[in-house]
């Protein structure tokens, strides 16, 4: 599992002298150019980062609100007096990382870096569509009850709105050309760590943990232990092992955690994690196969925003749909846009059937492949796109891909069908679950993703079939 650093150094550069420090704090030197400092106690305890990168500097996450004078402290005590950084850059917007970076900010007058993906919740109100199990069964039952205006106070008093700047998704970080932002969705939409290669030093926030939180012993027996988020704040817990995946993928030689002690040689144990959370998940050249577990898009949803190369459907799932769904379908009994598809398999030769939902767009009918590149596509593909298709009446038909740079507008049609308004709860929820995009995207935002999701025009030809089979 490696070694856990020792206790608590001063700054060791040479020409660096340290100053008062506040009582109780202990910054440590984890790596050149890098000191964490733990801010709180035990369980609330949160990890903030001093990064140098020449003569200049760069704070990493900012801790509870009300702790600014103490960092300030802690930043004059590293680097002298009336110091101040380059800029803040929040691995997430949750306050135990976030909470005093908007009084930093004012007092040091720089700007906030988050990812684009987590700029819709700098404004510091409630989302549902962004929520996660501890804002649905505490927050919102609470704030059902308090008064909005006090609700919106608080949240006015928390907005980073005006001193927030998107961050580049991936590449260096602005002011640290040695860093790289990794985005790690999955505890926030847009959380992310950050990598220094020339000595693997990584920087996991709450991607990554060295405490396990999920666990009602490590944290109060004090036991070490590298871990994913805590599943109660953690917005998709799908797309978190993901994370953890990429993560693992980079090979660490030190983990600095959001909460926990820093740990070097951490590779080998952040491995094992996601070997843990993923027994299934293969990795090729061409990118990862994902094959859900029994009860995925049955007994629980199936988070389709993961990004995979080839996506088997959940098997429970398949087995009740694929019997049920195209029973109901033919009865009329499903929403009047639902169809059958029906392609023989790439391989047996069987038909398959398919229910989904058909997209009418500018006069034409289109289907979108939600879970990309997924078995129905493949099939589609290796019968050169000939499929019947229908409800009551089945019709042969031929499956027309549109190439990525159309696709945008149909999916968005896919969002915003049957009347919903965009933004509204349940297109937000499709649109994280099956886009991973915004609740309410633009045409530019979803083209930022349509290469991994295949939309198909449907072309008729051929006279209605009420047969069994084959469609002719």
């Amino acid at each position: 599992m490696g070694s856990w650093f020792a206790p608590p150094v001063g700054l060791t550069e040479p020409g660096v002298q340290m100053r008062a420090m506040p009582a109780g704090l202990h910054p440590e030197q984890i790596a050149a150019g890098v000191h964490r400092v733990a801010i709180g106690w035990g369980v609330t305890a949160a990890n903030i980062y001093f990064v140098q990168s020449g003569t200049s500097w760069m704070l990493i996450d900012t801790a509870w609100p009300h702790r600014a004078e103490v960092i300030k402290a802690v930043a004059e005590a590293l680097f002298g007096p009336g110091t101040r950084p380059t800029s803040i850059v929040l691995t997430h917007t949750h306050p135990d990382h976030a909470g005093s970076a908007l009084a930093l900010a004012e007092t040091w007058e720089v700007a906030v870096y988050v990812h684009p993906d987590e700029m819709p919740l700098v404004g510091g109100e409630y989302r549902l569509e962004y929520s996660n199990p501890l804002d649905r069964w505490l927050v919102a039952p609470v704030m059902r009850v308090v008064p909005r205006r006090i609700t919106a106070r608080a949240a006015a008093k928390a907005s980073l709105t005006h001193v927030a700047r998107p961050l580049a998704p991936t590449g260096p970080v602005p002011g640290l050309p040695d860093w790289d932002c990794i985005p790690t969705p999955g505890h926030t939409p847009g959380h992310v760590a950050l990598f220094r290669e020339n000595d693997r030093v990584l920087i996991t926030g709450d991607a990554v943990l060295t405490v396990n939180l999920n666990s009602l012993g490590c944290p109060v027996l004090g036991k070490q232990q590298v871990s994913g988020p805590p599943y109660i704040s953690t917005w998709s817990w799908p797309m978190a092992k993901a994370s953890v995946a990429a993560l693992a993928r980079l090979e660490p030689q030190v983990l600095a955690p959001g909460h926990g002690s820093p740990m070097t040689g951490a590779a080998t144990a952040l491995r094992h994690l996601a070997e843990r959370q993923h027994p299934r998940a293969r990795h090729r050249e061409t990118g990862p196969v994902n094959e859900p577990s029994r009860g995925e898009g049955f007994l629980t949803p199936v988070d389709y925003a993961r990004r995979t190369r080839y996506r088997r459907p959940p098997e429970t799932y398949r087995r009740v749909s694929g019997r049920l769904g195209p029973l109901l379908t033919s009865a009329g009994l499903s929403p009047r846009d639902v169809i059958t598809l029906e392609v023989p398999g790439r391989r047996s030769g069987v038909v398959r059937r398919t229910v989904m939902v058909r997209v009418d767009y500018d006069g034409d009918h289109y289907v979108v492949a939600l879970a990309g590149e997924s078995d129905w596509v493949r099939n589609v593909r290796a019968a050169g796109g000939r499929v019947v298709v229908g409800r009551g009446e089945r019709h042969a038909a031929r499956l027309v891909e549109v190439p990525p740079e159309q696709r945008a507008p149909v999916i968005r049609a896919y969002l915003v069908r049957w009347g919903r308004s965009a933004g509204s709860r349940v297109a937000a929820r499709e649109a994280r679950h099956f886009f991973g995009v915004s609740p309410d995207p633009s045409l530019e935002e979803i083209a930022g993703v349509v290469e991994h999701y295949p939309v198909f025009r449907i072309s008729y030809g051929g006279p209605p079939d009420r047969h069994r089979g084959w469609g002719r």
